[in-house]
């Protein structure tokens, strides 16, 4: 049996995209009993003052953490400002976050194989294989190859050492794959979609469960409920909401109501955006648990994603589960999920295209559904194959 590390960094006290599809992919390897799987959670530490900068609650410091019989053993290493100037502002090697890696080395010694998901957890990979000649796997789910590489000279140059030496790079979508080509066009490089799938948790309630819950939340028989989850950052493209909400608000019929579910760096100028808007349908529902988003979804007829980039949306996946319609922007693999003519290209007429496709939807609701081959279940599957096909 294959001894094998998962390692990744993300926060088991604030669940969302990257946290919730490594723990289902590892549920899913620990579950064909063909690999022994220890799981290490990278997590930083903050000050008060650390936090406030980086928009971080502060969690507790503990070994480890048990989620739905997942333990992650947590590595905790200490948010340095002067690293993040080196690092993220000056594109120089941080200084202080050697020894942190060092001391992660030292405990993914012995192991026959490593899973690593994104950039830090494929750097600790990267040193492991440097040091000790442990193979590994690493899979990109997103802004670590379409975004953050073509900031920081550095991270291009890592990230490209990282692929070039992994066993096989797994990324959540084709269009993934295909961005990856323009951190290193290296022929050499296995490449491999691996898509993500959905938590068995978001399944279609029964039409007098929707509608109970419906009612608890103050949405009317007949009204439509339009839909935003996701971090509200710049990334997530969260200014255009209030426009685009504002005119299908001026173009439909009946009763709407427009969520915002999540919170982020532009809360506060989304608000304001709303504010400005003078619309008095819409409610900001903030961070809610992981537990509550299959409710939140089986109240929802259609979400809206008009990201600038995406890796694979899985809250389009969990929505389209639950029985709502998925409209977004044609932005990394979110046409791989809501289909291409669901997914609006963009551009200067945007937001008025993108209005024109929520209406239309609204009027004239699809029958979508989760596109085969993304599944937990098969994701683990190929990968563990991977992992027992080593010598």
């Amino acid at each position: 049996m294959k001894r094998v590390a998962v390692i990744f960094e993300s926060s088991p006290f604030d669940r969302k995209g990257l946290f919730n599809s490594v723990h289902n992919r590892v549920k899913g390897m620990m579950a064909g009993g063909k690999c022994q799987v220890d799981v290490y959670c990278i997590q930083s530490i903050d000050n008060v003052f650390t936090g406030r900068i980086r928009h971080r609650k502060l969690v507790p410091r503990v070994d480890e953490v048990e989620v739905d019989g997942v333990k992650y053993n947590m590595l905790w290493y200490r948010f340095s400002l002067i690293d993040y100037l080196l690092f993220d502002c000056l594109s120089c090697k941080p200084l202080l976050f050697k020894s942190f890696i060092r001391r992660v080395v030292d405990k993914l010694k012995g192991y026959d194989v490593i899973s690593a998901h994104s950039f830090v957890g494929g750097m600790m990979a990267w040193e492991v294989y440097c040091s000790e000649g442990t193979p590994y796997f690493v899979t990109w789910h997103g802004s670590d190859i379409h975004t953050h590489p073509f900031r920081n000279h550095l991270q291009m140059h890592q990230t490209g050492l990282i692929m070039q030496n992994a066993r096989c790079n797994f990324f959540v979508s084709r269009a993934l794959s295909e961005a990856s080509v323009r951190i290193c066009d290296d022929a050499s490089i296995v490449r491999e979609v691996l898509y993500n799938g959905v938590s068995e948790d978001f399944v279609r309630y029964s039409d007098e469960v929707r509608a109970g819950l419906r009612h608890i939340r103050g949405v009317g028989e007949n009204a439509k409920v339009v839909t935003f989850a996701g971090n509200l950052s710049q990334v997530k493209n969260v200014r255009v909401l209030a426009p685009v909400f504002k005119a299908v608000r001026a173009g439909y019929e009946g009763d709407l109501q427009f969520w915002i579910i999540g919170d982020g760096k532009l809360r506060a100028a989304v608000e304001a955006d709303f504010a400005e808007a003078s619309l008095d349908c819409v409610r900001f529902w903030g961070n809610m648990p992981t537990s509550d988003m299959p409710e939140m979804m089986n109240c929802t007829d259609l979400l809206v994603l008009p990201s600038l980039n995406e890796g694979l949306p899985l809250v389009c996946l969990e929505a389209i589960s639950c029985g709502a319609n998925a409209v977004g922007s044609a932005a990394g693999g979110i046409a791989e999920v809501v289909g291409i003519k669901n997914a609006v290209p963009l551009g200067e007429d945007f937001i008025e295209t993108f209005t024109q496709k929520i209406l239309q939807m609204l009027r004239h609701p699809e029958n979508q559904s989760v596109p085969a081959g993304m599944s937990w279940e098969m994701a683990s599957s190929i990968e563990v194959d991977h992992i027992l096909s080593l010598n």
